[in-house]
């Protein structure tokens, strides 16, 4: 769960304006610190579902000439990603992460030639059988040696920590954890991942209920529901909700999308392991 999940995509090349380093942070600034230390901006697009040709007339109706050419360019899948570890069915973590990053280093001009890029990532071998199969270090995607003469390897610098090793260097660090941990999710991922477990869609339900009825419309839209079995009404049912209430700030800062720089930081006499953690990697993509 990110501050701006439902965000905007854009690749930047503008000069950063002046960050703040007191006060309020909001997603903007965030954004404007990417823009100066990394060259460029990638959020992901939160546009209509990209859905599927066997559904597309019966959506025609819903949209403008305009909006249906528009539609059109995304493809005519007209389904949610399918909960598989096949990322031609699960669509979304392709479509929306790895090839945007992978489309990024072949196309930005500062690195997209005569370079060596690292790329690092966090998956750790205890959060899948899917991921235990994975390599510390590997040649990435975008590597394109005999051309473009650009050396890109991944790292996944964490592969062999177990949960309570990575909790453990925040700590050491004074890191504040994400507030979706303090607030009781168990994953840092998508906010309204495919994969969520009935408790997280009850967390979303209570603090985000019009994007909780926004998904459910696309389900009787589409007539297509985003479980495989169930609509998001019944899959969800009278599960308890996730959300830890006595997290106030928190949620308060999930609700908002806003934090301040004090907040960080944690002095180590105040530090604690957030509700979310050691429950599990249930409930996002693995």
């Amino acid at each position: 769960m990110s501050f701006d999940h439902w965000g905007k995509t854009s690749i930047s090349g503008a000069d950063p304006p002046v960050i703040p380093v007191t006060g309020e942070i909001s997603p903007d600034d965030c954004l404007k610190f990417i823009r100066s230390h990394f060259l460029c901006i990638i959020t992901i697009i939160s546009k209509q579902q990209i859905r599927s040709q066997e559904l597309r007339e019966q959506l025609a109706d819903d949209f403008t000439e305009e909006e249906f050419e528009e539609l059109k360019s995304y493809g005519y899948r007209m389904k949610f990603p399918a909960k598989a570890g096949d990322l031609m069915r699960r669509w979304c973590s392709g479509y929306l992460k790895i090839d945007v990053a992978a489309a990024t280093i072949r196309n930005l001009e500062t690195i997209s030639k005569d370079k060596k890029i690292l790329i690092v990532s966090g998956e750790r071998r205890g959060e899948s059988s899917g991921r235990s199969k994975y390599n510390e270090m590997e040649i990435h995607r975008s590597n394109a040696t005999a051309k473009a003469h650009r050396l890109v390897h991944q790292w996944r610098a964490v592969i062999d920590y177990s949960e309570r090793d990575v909790w453990e260097v925040i700590k050491r660090n004074r890191t504040t954890p994400h507030p979706c941990y303090s607030a009781g999710w168990n994953r840092c991922s998508c906010m309204m991942c495919i994969f969520s477990l009935p408790r997280h869609w009850a967390g979303i339900r209570e603090l985000f209920p019009e994007e909780f009825e926004a998904v459910k419309n696309d389900e009787e839209r589409l007539g297509f529901t985003l479980d495989n079995k169930k609509d998001l009404e019944e899959y969800v049912g009278d599960a308890e909700s996730c959300v830890c209430h006595a997290a106030v700030e928190a949620i308060r800062q999930i609700i908002s999308g806003k934090f301040t720089v004090d907040e960080i930081t944690t002095p180590s006499e105040l530090w604690d392991f957030p509700a979310g953690a050691f429950k599990g990697s249930d409930g996002g993509p693995c």
